[in-house]
């Protein structure tokens, strides 16, 4: 017993006395830890019990206290160096390498977040797109000191002295038939050029150079073509040899079936698009900045599109990329509209309001019969389009509300489930008519709710219940359909 008591504070020395060079009371230390082992050695034996325990506890905490001030004068005090020591002493300064495990994110750093869709990819390649926008290199003109930007962040230009609007773009690969001849990085799938600038600073460059806005393509109660001033449109890349080619945009459109390209005198016209008012907020939009910026077929929003009938259901479009004659994906582009001044002015069709001007008169709650009138009206010219198939098109020319609710994929797939098994309309006659302002899981408004009782080739009894509304646009329009 009284051997393991002597020992004891011979091994707290050993602790203490470890790196007895990075320690300045080494020599202290050393010595007293001869001094405490001889006082303890000679006086232990002849204490009884109690004191021989007290004279060790006193001693571990001496030993204790010691040791702790010297680690802690280890960590504060640097190793003393002699002036002629050549022994390598590394940089504090200068981090090691990175070890492997990794590295706790910065606390300003983003989460890293795995996206649910390929939607969601694409939404946050855009927005990535957006903060870190592609060089596309100087615009291919002849002058580019004639050249007025239109914003600091996007590819867009004005040309005062020649009258053109200059944007870039790159060569897309259309994976269905076209939409656009130009629109956002997002809807690329069916277009030949993708540029991520707004339509709506376009629309101001057009009217800067002196075009003048018609109307886009309006399907109620029957079919106009969109109006405006003609806009001619020209496509400038650089080959493999650096060399600049230009082509009409007619040139990369073909029809489907025939395998023509475009008319070449069959130029886009400045429709000009709506500004819309969200009644919720009263915010002011324009409905064109979704991506309708020249388009190939007849959109009801379209900033420029073709004057002609263009079907929207993706089986009855008529054009394609003329792919032979586009340079590869992702070629650089710069697009040239050149509005064609000497024309005559364009009046927009009576009773329509082009971009930014007042819509036409609200009908009043107080006359039901009025508003059962023109929501049938709207019904029926919504129900024509159906019939043929032009699913596309009826959520084109639906109520705001609706295509809130279910987006223009969905929409075609879900109507055309249903409608495609019916076969052909035979007879459809208008059994009910009902003016409303709440409806169920709907905003208080003006609703006509309407009945049909229908025979299909195959369905000989059907009813259909359509809901025109009264939209944004103080249009009557469809918000829902239904068979049974």
């Amino acid at each position: 017993m009284v051997s393991a008591w002597k020992n004891m504070p011979a091994m707290f020395l050993g602790v203490v006395g470890t790196n007895r060079q990075a320690c300045p009371f080494s020599r202290f230390t050393a010595l007293l830890g001869k001094v405490r082992i001889m006082t303890i050695s000679t006086f232990l034996p002849v204490l009884n019990r109690p004191n021989r325990i007290v004279v060790s506890a006193a001693a571990l905490c001496l030993l204790a206290w010691i040791a702790a001030g010297c680690s802690s004068e280890r960590r504060s005090s640097k190793p003393p160096q002699p002036e002629t020591s050549k022994v390598a002493v590394p940089k504090p300064a200068e981090p090691a390498e990175p070890k492997p495990s990794p590295a706790p994110p910065a606390p300003s750093a983003k989460p890293a977040k795995t996206p649910e869709s390929a939607e969601e990819r694409l939404a946050e390649d855009i927005e990535e797109a957006e903060h870190k926008p592609r060089d596309l290199g100087p615009p291919l003109v002849d002058d580019p000191a004639s050249l007025t930007p239109l914003d600091p962040k996007q590819p867009v230009w004005i040309d005062r002295k020649n009258k053109h609007v200059v944007l870039q773009g790159e060569v897309c690969t259309a994976g269905y038939p076209l939409e656009f001849f130009a629109t956002y990085s997002n809807r690329s799938y069916e277009s030949v050029l993708a540029v991520n600038v707004k339509p709506s600073i376009v629309h101001a460059g057009l009217l800067a150079v002196g075009a003048e806005p018609g109307h886009p393509a309006r399907f109620q109660p029957k079919f106009e073509p969109p109006t405006g001033t003609e806009v001619a449109i020209e496509v400038r890349w650089k080959d493999p040899q650096g060399k600049v080619q230009s082509s009409p945009a007619q040139r990369w459109i073909r029809n489907i079936k025939t395998k023509k390209e475009l008319d070449p005198n069959l130029n886009w016209v400045f429709a000009g698009s709506l500004m819309m008012v969200d009644e919720t907020d009263g915010t002011r939009y324009y409905q064109a900045d979704s991506g309708e910026l020249i388009c190939v077929l007849s959109l009801p929003t379209a900033m420029l599109d073709l004057p002609i009938l263009g079907y929207g259901a993706i089986e009855a479009r008529s054009f394609e990329a003329f792919e032979e004659r586009l340079p590869p994906q992702g070629t650089p582009v710069t697009i040239l509209l050149k509005p064609i001044l000497g024309a005559k002015k364009v009046e927009p069709a009576s009773g329509y309001k082009s971009a930014g001007k007042p819509p036409a008169k609200t009908l009043s709650p107080e006359k039901p019969a009025e508003a059962e009138r023109a929501a049938v009206e709207a019904a029926e010219a919504w129900l024509a389009l159906a019939d043929a198939g032009e699913f596309s098109q009826a959520w084109e020319t639906a109520a705001e509300r609706l295509k809130e609710i279910v987006e223009r994929r969905e929409f075609i797939r879900q109507v055309g489930a249903v409608r495609r098994p019916l076969g052909e309309v035979k007879s459809r006659e208008l059994a009910s008519k009902r003016f409303a302002t709440d409806l169920p899981a709907m905003p208080d408004g003006q609703y006509v709710v309407l009945q049909f009782n229908t025979s299909f080739a195959n369905k000989a009894t059907a009813v259909e219940t359509i809901t025109p509304m009264l939209d944004r646009d103080k249009k009557w329009r469809v918000s829902g359909y239904y068979v049974k």
